[in-house]
């Protein structure tokens, strides 16, 4: 587990080199990517956008990198994860912050017209209703480094619990199938009672007894 925070650290250290985006009280820090997967035609973008102002809107995001670039999203139905475009924005509040993070909000690009390489630097723009245009400059990470940023949110519930891996997650997490599973879509992973869901894929983990 120690081996396992001090890599997480390490890959955010590394993408902290990318200097933060400002434009006004709206700042843009640790922003990656995943790498692409042979022909794979999508991708996502996930950073944490601080507000040191008053409240203001995500309304949308642009990019010469795919055909299309929009705001997404994650809702559990049927206690499944599924992904969904965001429809009339992303709120951030005065003096607060949102996490753009695998299972929640992010930045997906439809149709890319180039495969996303490790080590490249991507950019793309976030419109907002008051602030008006922050630019983005995010860090490619192998698929590796990217599995440690999944799982980051998780690790630190974990730390918070005091090493209960069973609750205090938004509710029980019942494993069904085989959890030795891993990959991006080596299978569907489905979390009943809990909002932890990582990923860029829907997975159902399936344990036989």
């Amino acid at each position: 587990m120690l081996n396992r925070f001090l890599g997480i650290a390490t890959v955010v250290a590394g993408i902290a080199v990318v200097l933060p985006a400002f434009a006004g009280d709206i700042a843009v820090k640790d922003a990656w990517a995943k790498e692409s997967i042979g022909r794979a035609p999508n991708g996502a973008v996930f950073f944490t956008i601080e507000n040191n102002g008053e409240a203001d809107r995500i309304i949308g995001v642009t990019s010469e990198l795919a055909d299309r670039t929009e705001l997404h999203t994650h809702i559990k139905k049927d206690n499944v994860m599924k992904m969904r475009r965001v429809e009339g924005g992303i709120d951030i509040p005065d003096h607060g912050s949102v996490a753009f993070k695998p299972g929640s909000y992010h930045v997906m690009f439809l149709d890319l017209h180039q495969p996303l390489g490790v080590g490249q630097h991507i950019k793309l723009t976030l419109q907002l209703e008051k602030a008006g245009n922050v630019p983005v400059d995010a860090t490619v990470l192998s698929l590796s480094d990217a599995a440690k940023m999944d799982h980051a949110p998780m690790i630190r519930q974990m730390q918070g619990m005091g090493g209960n891996k069973g609750s205090g997650m938004g509710g029980q997490m019942q494993m069904q199938g085989n959890g030795n599973q891993t990959g991006d879509c080596a299978g569907q992973m489905q979390m009943q009672g809990t909002g932890a869901q990582t990923g860029d894929c829907v997975r159902q983990m399936q344990k036989q007894p």
